[in-house]
């Protein structure tokens, strides 16, 4: 009769994606994904799989909690009535200061690790990459409408621009540089507004 399993997944799947997020897949060994989450090595293969797909599923983990974040704060300042040119500042900006979390973002980290190495690392950041853009971009739209922000470009080019600016800044803090994010926001502020 096999061992009834005494761990919740989703709990040890956010476990195991901080560390990655942490140390990145090759400076992470299985011994530590079995000392951070606590479960006995065979438990984690039966329940979860092998290291690689525990990365995978830290990255889909890792997609659904910053989305999830990312559009309940765009729904709270909207309803707030802040402007699209606030809600993008604080969307640009979102989680890159907190404390209970490793700096960076995990998915740049896999991205910079793997780059087109890894089919299924770059299906997953693609991916999430596309949602993020989508939802940039909606709010972008949404400033064009109210005629609050520029509209000599589309809003996926302006969306793909704030993105990877905001991907250099998650790099600037994974090397422990400390930018200046309110400078930036000022300096975005000033290239969006009309």
């Amino acid at each position: 009769m096999p061992a009834k399993k005494t761990f919740d997944n989703t709990q040890v799947i956010d476990q195991i994606m901080r560390l990655f997020w942490q140390n990145g897949y090759y400076h992470t060994s299985m011994d530590e994904i079995v000392a951070t989450s606590g479960v006995k090595k065979q438990s984690l293969y039966n329940a979860l799989g092998d290291k690689h797909t525990l990365y995978l599923k830290s990255l889909q983990h890792y997609h659904q909690l910053m989305l999830t974040a990312t559009t309940q704060t765009m729904q709270q300042l909207e309803q707030s009535g802040a402007s699209p040119v606030d809600i993008l500042m604080a969307l640009l900006t979102q989680g890159l200061t907190a404390t209970d979390q490793p700096t960076g973002d995990l998915i740049n980290n896999a991205v910079v690790e793997f780059a087109t190495s890894d089919a299924e690392v770059k299906q997953l950041t693609d991916q999430f990459y596309a949602d993020y853009l989508t939802l940039l971009a909606s709010v972008i739209l949404k400033g064009q409408a109210s005629q609050t922000i520029i509209a000599n470009q589309a809003s996926m080019p302006l969306a793909q621009g704030l993105l990877e600016a905001r991907i250099g800044l998650q790099t600037q803090l994974r090397r422990g540089a400390q930018p200046d994010l309110a400078q930036r926001q000022q300096l975005w502020t000033r290239l969006l507004s009309v």
